[in-house]
Parts: C-alpha cells; sequence; structure tokens
C-alpha cells in the first residue's frame, strides 16, 4: 500500500506542479468572496439603500443656482467657446475672405422712413412707372472737349457694351436705360428715319405705311444712324439745339487747376438706370477672366461687370497712363507707343454708393475691430497688474484678469452680431457702433466678480459663491438699467435705429449671461489671487471737496446744465450727410463729391406730373383734347425748377427742343405722298418732307406754331406730338414718360448740401410744384435723396426727445422698484440728467451735427451713465445713508469709476479708425460725455447727498438703516444676514 500511495504521490507529483499558478489563484479568489459574503453587512446595505433619497435631497438643497453654474468649470467654458466659433462664422469677421456678406446691411436712406411715411410712398408710386436704381459714370477729359467725336464715341463704346439690348426694360442686360451726351447726339442723329416712319404709320394704312417704310429702311444710314456722326459739325449742330438745363445735366467745363474754365467741356456723365436685382451676364470682359472672388462677382453683381467693362475699354482704346500702355505727350516730348486720350470713368452714384456701404462698412470694421481688443486689454492690464498701485508689475496677474473678464465680453461681441447675420436681420450702418460699446462696456460686469472673488477667504468654491451672490445682483441691476437706456431707441419711427437698440439691449444680456457663466469658471481655473488696496490720496482728495461744499457744487452743475440746455441747444445743428454714413477713400464716394461739387448734382430727385401729354378730339374725354398746353405747363415747371439755386430741372420738353422735326431727303421721294395723305396728315406731311421749310425747326417750334385755338391746329399738334414719341426710341421715351402718357417725370438735381440749404432749396421746388397751372397738371412734392434727407432730418428731432424720455422714465421707474424708494431712485438719476443736457454744450462747443448717429448718443448715455450713479448709490444705502457713509461710499468706489471710464473710453476710441466720417463725431461726443457721467456721479452725487443730510431730509430710513449704520446686516431684510463680527472686512475694492 505504501508503494502504491508513494507511487500514486509520484505520478500525481509532476501534474500538480503545472497547474499550482492557476489553481491558487481560483483558490484566492473563493476566499475572498466567501471572506466578503460573510462579512457583508446585510442591515447596513438596507439603511443605505432607504436612505439613498434622503441623502440625494440634502445634496440638491445645498447646490444653489450659484453653485450650479461652477460645478463643471472646463466643459462650461468649452461649450460657450463652441457657440462662438459657429456665431463668429455669421458675424461677418470672415467676410473679407469668403468674399460674401454675412450681415444684411442696407446703405440706402430711404430705409429710415417709416412704413407710413408719405415720401415713402411717393417713391413707391415712382417705382410704378420707373426705377430710382441709378449709376453714374463719372467722365473726365482732360486733353479735349467731350462732346468731340472721338471722345463721344469712347462713350458709345461702354454704352453699347452695357446696353447690348436697347428698350428691353433690363430683361436682358440688366440696363433699363442710359442718358449722356452720347445717346442724345445718337437719339437725334437718329430721329429722322424714324420721323419719317413715324408719320407714314400714324398717316397710312398698314400696307401702305409698311411699304415707303420698307423704301426708309433701304436708304440705310442716309437719313442718319443711332450712331456718333463722324462729321463734327453734324455733332455740334446736334448740340447747338440744347437748351442750356441739358447741357449743364450732361456736361460740363469745370476748368483746370488755377483755371476756372477751358474753354470746352472737360467733365461728362452717363447716367444707367439698372434693374433692382436679377442680374446675370453672359459674357465679361477679359481683365475680369481672372478667377477668384472678381471674375464670380463680374457675372452677378452688376457694379462689378461695370466696372470691368470700363477698365477693359481702357485698356484697349489708350484712354490714360495708368491703365493703357500708351503715353502722355502734353511735355512736348517724341513717343513711340499710342498717344493717350486724357480720358478717365470713374463708376459712381446711389447703387454704387449703397453697395460701397452694404459690402465694405462691416469688412472695413473687423479690421479694426483687434485694436479695440488690444486697447480694452491694455486698460486692464494697467489697472490690473498692480503697476499703478505698487509701481510693480504682476503679469500673470493681469493676464489672468483679461482672460477672466476680455473673453467672455468677446464672445458676446461674436454672439451679438453672429445673431444678427445668423438671422439675416436688415441694418444699417450705424449697427457697426455695437461692437465697440459692449466691448467697453462688457468688461466691467466680469470685474465686479474678480474684485469680490480677490477679496474673499476660504476655497475657491466658498469665495465664488459669496461673490456671485454679493455682486450678482448689483451685476444685473446695471445690466437691466443699461437695457433699458438702449432699449429705448425702440420707440423712435426710424428702423434702423431700432436695430441699434434692440442690437445693443440683447448684446447687454448676452453680456449679462456670458458673464455670469464664464467669468465664474475661469476664475476658478486660473485660480486668481489678487491681492486688495487702499484708494489713492488723490481720490480721497477729490471726494471731500463736494462733500465740504455740498452747495457750491451744486451751483456749478446747476449753472451748466443751465446753460447747454438754454444757450447751446439751439445751437447744435441737424444735419445728415448720406456720403459721411459711406467709407471713407472709396472710389464711388470720393467721385460723388467731386460730381456733387462740379455739376451741383448727386442729390437726385423727381417731380411726377399728372396730365395726359399725348391727345385724341375724338375720344370721350377732354382731358387729352390739348396736349400741348399740359406740355407748356411742364416747361414752365422745369424752368421755375431750374431757376431755383443749385438745382438743375429737366424734362420730355428738352428732347421736344432737340430733336429735329424735317427730314433731310430729297422731296421727290416723299413729297408726293403729302397730296395723298391731305387734311392734318398732309399739313404736317409738308412740314416733314418739303425742303423748302426752316431746316433747323425742332418739333417744339413748330408745336407752338400751331399753337392756336384752331382745331385742326390742335389737330396738327397731337398728331405731331404721335410722331415725335414714335420717333423716340421707346428706352429715351419711357426714360421721361409712362406707357399711357398719363404721367410724366421731371428730374430734378441738387448737389451734398447741409439740411438747411437742402430745405430752402426743397421748399422752392415744391412752391412750383403746387401751384395751378392753366393746361392743368398736377406735380408732387420732390421726391428723391432731398425729399428723404428733409424728412429723416425732421425725424430726428422728434426721435432725440421720444428715446430719450422713455429711457430716463423707465430707468427711474426700475430703481423705484429696485430700492422701493422713488425718492432714493429719483436723486441716483440725476447725475445722468446732468450728463445728458451737457450733450448739447459738448456737441455745439465741438461743432457736431444732430445726426444719424449723433442722434442716439442720449439714450446711450443713460444705459451707460446710470451705472455709476447705482454703484455709490447702492453702497451709500447699505452703509445707512450718512454723510460718512457719502465719503467712504465715493472714496471706496472712486477708483473703479476711474477704471471703468479708461477702459470703455480706450475700447471706444479705437472707432476713430474706421474710416466713416459719420462715426468720428459719435465717437468723439461719447467720450467725452463718459467723462462727464463719472465725474457728476463722483462729484454731483456725493454733493445732492450731504445737501439732503445737512438739510435733515434723510435718504433712507426705518429701522433696516439702524441696522445697516450698525453693520449688523448688508442687505434688505428679506436677504441673508451677515454678522458684523465677520472674520474678513473689506472696506475698499480690490482694485
Amino acid at each position: 500500500m505504501k508503494n502504491i500511495s508513494e507511487e500514486g504521490e509520484d505520478k500525481s507529483g509532476p501534474l500538480k506542479s503545472n497547474s499550482s499558478p492557476l489553481s491558487d489563484r481560483l483558490l484566492a479568489t473563493t476566499d475572498k468572496v466567501k471572506e466578503k459574503i460573510s462579512d457583508f453587512d446585510t442591515d447596513g446595505a438596507m439603511d443605505a439603500i432607504l436612505a439613498a433619497p434622503r441623502r440625494l435631497k440634502k445634496e440638491l438643497r445645498k447646490m444653489t443656482f450659484f453653485s450650479s453654474l461652477t460645478r463643471f468649470p472646463a466643459p462650461t467654458v468649452a461649450i460657450c467657446i463652441l457657440f462662438t466659433m459657429f456665431f463668429l462664422f455669421h458675424s461677418g469677421i470672415l467676410d473679407k475672405w469668403t468674399g460674401t456678406a454675412s450681415i444684411n446691411v442696407n446703405g440706402d436712406l430711404e430705409v429710415y422712413l417709416p412704413d407710413d411715411s408719405r415720401v415713402k410712398d411717393d417713391i413707391s408710386t415712382i417705382e410704378e412707372d420707373w426705377t430710382t436704381n441709378a449709376m453714374i459714370i463719372y467722365v473726365e477729359s482732360e486733353n479735349q472737349a467731350v462732346t468731340n467725336v472721338e471722345i463721344l464715341k469712347q462713350f458709345d463704346l461702354i454704352e453699347r457694351q452695357l446696353n447690348k439690348v436697347v428698350s428691353d426694360g433690363g430683361d436682358e442686360d440688366g440696363i433699363i436705360y442710359i442718358l449722356s451726351i452720347s445717346t442724345v447726339v445718337k437719339e437725334v442723329n437718329s430721329s429722322a428715319p424714324r420721323v419719317a416712319k413715324a408719320f407714314f404709320s400714324n398717316a397710312f394704312d398698314e400696307n401702305l405705311s409698311q411699304q415707303i417704310n420698307n423704301q426708309i429702311d433701304d436708304l440705310g444710314d442716309t437719313l442718319g444712324g443711332y450712331s456718333i456722326p463722324d462729321d463734327q459739325n453734324r455733332v455740334n449742330q446736334i448740340i447747338g439745339e440744347l437748351p442750356p438745363n441739358a447741357k449743364d445735366k450732361l456736361y460740363r467745363d469745370v476748368g483746370s487747376g488755377a483755371l476756372e474754365t477751358l474753354g470746352y467741356p472737360n467733365r461728362g456723365v452717363i447716367v444707367v438706370g439698372v434693374v433692382d436685382s436679377g442680374f446675370v451676364a453672359t459674357e465679361i470682359p477679359e481683365v475680369c477672366k481672372t478667377g477668384g472672388q472678381r471674375q464670380s462677382e463680374a457675372y452677378t453683381d452688376i457694379i462689378t461687370y461695370t466696372e470691368c467693362w470700363i477698365e477693359q475699354t481702357s485698356l484697349e482704346n489708350n484712354w490714360n497712363k495708368d491703365t493703357s500702355d500708351c503715353q502722355d505727350t502734353n511735355d512736348g516730348q517724341n513717343t513711340t507707343g499710342p498717344e493717350c486720350l486724357g480720358l478717365t470713368m470713374t463708376l459712381t452714384g446711389p447703387v454704387p454708393i449703397t453697395n460701397s456701404v452694404t459690402k465694405y462698412s462691416f469688412v472695413l470694421f473687423w479690421q479694426i475691430f483687434p485694436l479695440a481688443i488690444v486697447a480694452v486689454a491694455f486698460g486692464l492690464f494697467l489697472f490690473h497688474s498692480d503697476l499703478i498701485q505698487t509701481g510693480r508689475v504682476r503679469v500673470i496677474q493681469g493676464i489672468k484678469v483679461i482672460i477672466i473678464s476680455g473673453l467672455p465680453t468677446l464672445c458676446s461681441v461674436w454672439w451679438t452680431l453672429g445673431i444678427i447675420g445668423y438671422l439675416d436681420y436688415e441694418v444699417t450702418m450705424t449697427v457697426i457702433i455695437v461692437g465697440p460699446i459692449l466691448l467697453a462696456l462688457g468688461v466691467s460686469y466680469g470685474l465686479h466678480i474678480t474684485n469680490r472673488y480677490a477679496e474673499e477667504s476660504g476655497t475657491p468654491e466658498d469665495k465664488m459663491a459669496i461673490a456671485l451672490q454679493s455682486t450678482g445682483k448689483a451685476v444685473l441691476l446695471s445690466a437691466i438699467t443699461t437695457v433699458i437706456g438702449f432699449i429705448s431707441l425702440v420707440s423712435t419711427p426710424m428702423a434702423p435705429i431700432k436695430t441699434v437698440g434692440i442690437a445693443l439691449a440683447g448684446g447687454i444680456v448676452i453680456v449679462y449671461m456670458l458673464t455670469m457663466v464664464m467669468v465664474p469658471n475661469l476664475t476658478m481655473l486660473l485660480d486668481l489671487k489678487k491681492p486688495s488696496h487702499p484708494p489713492p490720496k488723490i481720490i480721497e482728495f477729490i471726494v471731500e471737496k463736494p462733500i465740504s461744499w455740498p452747495k457750491i457744487t451744486l451751483s456749478f452743475f446747476i449753472i451748466l446744465m443751465l446753460i447747454s440746455s438754454v444757450w447751446a441747444r439751439p445751437l447744435v445743428e441737424e444735419n445728415i450727410d448720406l456720403l459721411d454714413m459711406a467709407p471713407e477713400g472709396q472710389p464711388p464716394i470720393l467721385k460723388m463729391k467731386q460730381y456733387s461739387d462740379e455739376f451741383n448734382a448727386g442729390q437726385i430727385g423727381m417731380l411726377l406730373v399728372d396730365g395726359a401729354i399725348s391727345g385724341d378730339r375724338d375720344d370721350d374725354t377732354t382731358e387729352n383734347d390739348d396736349p400741348f398746353s399740359k406740355l407748356q405747363d411742364i416747361e414752365t415747371l422745369e424752368n421755375k425748377s431750374d431757376s431755383v439755386d443749385k438745382t438743375n430741372a429737366v424734362s420730355i420738353v428738352f428732347l421736344m427742343k432737340s430733336v429735329g422735326v424735317s427730314v433731310s431727303v430729297s422731296g421727290e421721294l416723299f413729297l408726293p405722298f403729302c397730296d395723298i395723305a391731305g387734311g392734318t396728315a398732309g399739313e404736317v406731311c409738308y412740314v416733314i418732307f418739303d425742303r423748302e421749310q426752316e431746316q433747323d425747326a425742332t418739333f417744339w417750334k413748330v408745336l407752338n406754331t400751331f399753337n392756336t385755338d384752331d382745331d385742326g391746329n390742335k389737330r396738327v399738334q397731337i398728331f405731331l406730338l404721335d410722331v415725335f414719341y414714335a420717333s423716340l426710341t421707346q428706352e429715351t421715351r419711357q426714360l421721361f414718360i409712362n406707357d399711357t402718357f398719363q404721367r410724366s417725370l421731371i428730374y430734378i438735381d441738387m448737389p451734398f448740401m447741409n439740411v438747411q440749404d437742402t430745405q430752402e432749396a426743397v421748399d422752392e421746388v415744391n412752391k412750383a410744384a403746387e401751384r395751378n397751372y392753366p393746361g392743368g397738371i398736377t406735380s408732387s412734392p420732390l421726391i428723391g435723396v432731398a425729399a428723404v434727407t428733409i424728412a429723416v432730418n425732421e425725424l430726428i428731432v422728434g426721435s432725440q426727445w421720444t428715446s430719450l424720455g422713455f429711457a430716463l422714465i423707465a430707468t427711474l421707474f426700475t430703481l423705484a422698484i429696485v430700492f422701493r424708494d422713488p425718492k432714493y431712485a429719483f436723486l441716483t438719476t440725476l447725475p445722468v440728467v446732468f450728463t445728458v443736457a451737457m450733450q448739447w454744450l459738448v456737441m455745439q462747443q465741438m461743432e457736431v451735427t444732430l445726426s444719424l448717429v449723433t442722434v442716439m448718443i442720449g439714450s446711450i448715455l443713460v444705459g451707460v451713465g446710470i451705472d455709476f450713479s447705482i454703484h455709490i448709490a447702492n453702497r451709500v444705502r447699505e452703509q445707512g445713508g450718512t454723510i460718512e457713509a457719502v465719503r467712504e461710499a465715493c472714496t471706496t468706489t472712486g477708483m473703479s469709476l476711474i477704471e471703468a471710464v479708461v477702459v470703455t473710453c480706450a475700447g471706444l476710441a479705437t472707432a476713430f479708425f474706421i474710416p466713416i466720417p459719420a462715426l468720428k463725431p459719435f465717437v468723439k461726443v461719447i467720450i467725452i460725455l463718459l467723462i462727464v457721467a463719472a465725474s457728476s456721479a463722483l462729484l454731483l452725487l456725493p454733493a445732492i447727498f450731504t445737501f439732503l443730510i445737512q438739510s435733515g431730509v434723510g435718504l433712507v430710513g426705518g429701522s433696516a438703516t439702524m441696522i445697516r449704520t450698525a453693520k449688523l446686516i448688508a442687505k434688505g431684510e428679506d436677504e441673508e444676514v451677515v454678522l458684523a463680527s465677520s472674520t474678513h472686512r473689506i472696506d475698499h475694492d480690490s482694485w
């Protein structure tokens, strides 16, 4: 047995040895499980399960709104930045590289008119028959007259490239009409065959008239074609027939250098009426087939398309050495290359100017915006790196404050503009100010929280909870009052200003939201440790003066306010300059200013005349029995309008005075038909085809010849008018007359002037339009740019008072609710009232006019300036409303106000670099008034408080005041209690 046993052991020994590690682990694991099971406290586990809901409720009770904000710092910040990246793509910052406009900017002054405006309705009436979309090609000829054949043919080249299909209404080529000295010459030169054909079409039946018209067509250009004649004498003859007002509209001699005149016209214009939308080019010139953005725009943008053809034509025809390989020979030197014509054409006018505002405003803004970021960051670093306080620089501390306070604000700007872009909300150039204002104002919200965080002790979570609970409501109050100031702009009737108000108010809401979400988390992530410093002695010195001499201080401020309100306010002029609202340096803007000065034009306007100027004495109405009398009325109205200083007027009458009625062709060909026609037609036939008649007679002269009360002569006039209208190209006729011949236009040009001069000119034109005319025409008031300017200017004054009153009343009401004391709310608002009143003195002294941008200053000041007063008033109230409380509140808050003003002004000052002239006066005035607002809060408010206290009028009352004075609590009776024996007490801001 022993052997068997031993043998068994021997057999099993090696086997056990091979499986030992695995078996040991299994046994060990089994032992541990058994041990755990035996030690498991089933009663305790059951108790824990039953207690879980109670513990969860306890944790939820501990988790306040403020603590939940900082529960997950890094993910929260990351999510905010991700959303910012989304809105960034819609904010317009990338437009320069993408070539698309993210923000829907409308540069048309008309958008400032309310929907129920009469001026807007008049424009809509005009647009039923005519386009108000016009471009102007400004022509400068340095070596010869623009009326020379050689130069006129360059006009013709451009016109034919653009207006490929004449009289198509813009359906094929996007061009509705073209008016220039070239088109007038071509129109008159080609009028003879059309006059002849028009006569026979009106005088004979269709078959006979068609046979005769075919014979006229066989003559080719013998009678004249739609082209520039090669004979300069013929051109001079045509131009010589033009009335002075037509010449002044189409070309001028403006001199050169010191010479007032050159003896020949060296400036001309090509007025181009274009479609509103839907332009698509089938062919573009070679100069624009370069690939990229310009080539794609040339196919869909009529402005780029026109510029390309100007450049191509200049290159191929040696206009000037800047655009081609020609050489100037004015210096008498011999040259081997072709000689330059000395010709330049530049595109300008309402459509290109509007395009410049639309296309470049935000591109220029985003180019300047980085400067605003740098300026605000520098201001923050200056005040929070301890450089001012100790003379030593804490670089890391300064950078942390920049990130904590600046990043949420920067995100807010992108959110605000990105939301506007994403929603495709239509805005105007004025919305540009939203960016600098939000950037400059937003950082202060974050600073309040970080400063309080730095004052506290304990864990980061505890410090942030205290900071949010103590300053969160103050920041919310500041945000609410600022929103009220901005949203008051909605009370104006002008949509673009409403948009600015909505954008600013919405932007402040976004700033507050991102501040409350991002600032606490960034502060904890960066673990900001910031020492506290006592206020500088200079602040204590300044604050002491109004407290020591309250009556003198109040008298000084009252006198200043009276001077501004009574003396300066009437001296502030209202003025709207459309060109000032466009980016500087853009060729359309520069050339429009030149065109305005040299042609006394630019503000395109129209008189809409109602009266039948085509007749029929055999129908049922008498209204069209004497159309020539209505044309005489139109001539009278045209002349009266043209006589107004710096005003030019033209109508269909100028063409009647230019187009010859007689046809220069052998009478043997057509005179036999005059006898066949007989009657009225025969009489007109001899006038047209008998070469013994006056050869230079125009339609207007002939119409006057037949201007008697005789029925036969009236019929001759009607027949002549039918011939005249049929002799014009449809495009030229429809430039002045609608399809029914019931309505016609008188085009009125004025230069860009100040509002007062524009008002005088508009009034004179309207007086002429309001007159009763013997022929029975009626005319609308002046319609167009000048009329819109006057209407918008009238809205500005009323809008200023409406928005300002709304802002002040709403702010006062809000403060009364928050403070639960209307009197205290009124006192807190007084420094803002003073600041608003001072805007007129500042504007008058700096010669700033009330414009579409500066009209918003008052409401913006209410929104911004009230913050300064709130911080001081709130602290005075918390500390008991005594003179010592006033002194301590102003001293401890003073440096924070200075910091806020410096940072805000630094951010706003960068807007000076945005090359839009209308913004510069606004920025200049708003910066000065922000300093005034802070000064009035720091000097006027303590003077008011001190005066009332010394007069026995308590600022605050009740038992809560005694408790606050005793420093038992710092808040209202329904708020948390903070014992005076707190281990950590700061009596000044951490700055």
